[in-house]
């Protein structure tokens, strides 16, 4: 089965203690995801893919109107399915494709066997192989970071605070519970991710209005891949 998704998302930068305070607003007001079993949250995992000449990651650098990236997530190492996604960005809006694979099928492509997507014989891991193959993709860092999220039904509504960012740049075993991590943000920040279709509703907008919140372009795929960075304006 695959699942499209279509919203507005806004990205910010907090600190630890704002985070603390909107967190503890946000718990009287909306529902907590029910996919978060922790207090502080849920443990997500992504590989991200790119082109031979990075055409993802500068594209973004750039600034480019409508832009893709491509990535497998899991949300347990012990799983056998993994989510393939594209993520396409038009401006603000966000619209992710998304088909499940096996934990077999996804070592299979990690290692550039992506004659495996057709096996599938889904429109969205057939368009991914036709991307993979036309502009020889492969794997370029894995993100690890903890997920705090909120819901409210109405308005396909989520803020979410992505925490405790952790990249890996050589390794891309997806599966591995020994993979070393470095922090990708090191300023004492987390990331807050505000989600939703239509109107972001007043009531939200007032829970949010006190604390020090950056809004910025954020690329948590960017982000991982900046201590390898080739040139100074890759830093934005």
């Amino acid at each position: 089965m695959d699942l499209k998704v279509r919203r507005n998302e806004l990205k910010y930068y907090v600190n630890n203690f704002d985070v603390e305070v909107l967190s503890n607003r946000l718990s009287n007001i909306l529902k907590r995801d029910p996919y978060a079993k922790r207090r502080e949250g849920y443990f997500i995992r992504s590989l991200y893919f790119d082109s031979f000449d990075d055409e993802c990651l500068y594209e973004k650098q750039s600034g480019v109107f409508e832009r893709q990236k491509y990535r497998m997530r899991i949300y347990d190492l012990d799983s056998d399915e993994v989510k393939f996604e594209i993520k396409n960005k038009l401006n603000n809006q966000i619209y992710k494709e998304s088909a499940k694979i096996s934990r077999d099928s996804a070592y299979r492509i990690i290692d550039g066997d992506y004659e495996e997507l057709l096996k599938y014989n889904n429109e969205i891991l057939n368009k991914i192989y036709v991307k993979f193959t036309s502009k020889l993709y492969k794997p370029k860092v894995i993100i690890d970071y903890v997920r705090d999220a909120y819901i409210f039904d109405f308005f396909n509504l989520r803020i979410t605070f992505d925490k405790d960012l952790r990249s890996n740049n050589s390794d891309f075993d997806l599966f591995s519970k020994d993979l070393h991590t470095v922090p990708v943000i090191l300023e004492g920040k987390q990331i807050l991710e505000i989600k939703y279709e239509k109107i972001l509703p007043s009531f939200i907008k007032a829970a949010l209005l006190e604390g020090s919140y950056e809004r910025q372009a954020i690329s948590k795929y960017t982000l991982g891949r900046r201590f390898l960075k080739m040139s100074n304006w890759e830093d934005n």
